[in-house]
């Protein structure tokens, strides 16, 4: 399944996948096949790229779909998004504990 949202996300900064795949670490190659829906965007992907594109990840986030569960129920792809979100949720927060904890150590 193609990730639309981020496709036109990255065409909208006038972006190429060869140059929005420079910026965050890989090849235009691997990057278009994330695009295209034929591999999986980690976590730490979308992170990488909706920092690059200067939006919400939940803007561009699309989830994975293997063709081999694409007949799954649109309650269990709401749960799996949910799923999702919610580890990104839990990203941001440790992160952001981790930063706190650095400011002040360096207010010391």
């Amino acid at each position: 399944m193609s990730k639309l949202h981020l496709k036109n996300a990255r065409l909208n900064k006038g972006l190429s996948q060869e140059t929005l795949a420079d910026l965050i670490g890989m090849t235009q190659c691997n990057y278009s096949r994330r695009e295209n829906g034929k591999k999986e965007i980690t976590l730490n992907e979308w992170t990488k790229i909706a920092n690059v594109l200067n939006v919400n990840l939940d803007e561009i986030y699309q989830p994975f779909v293997n063709n081999a569960i694409s007949d799954i129920t649109n309650d269990s792809q709401i749960q799996i998004e949910l799923k999702s979100k919610s580890i990104y949720i839990e990203s941001l927060e440790k992160e952001n504990a981790f930063l706190k904890n650095k400011i002040k150590d360096l207010e010391k």
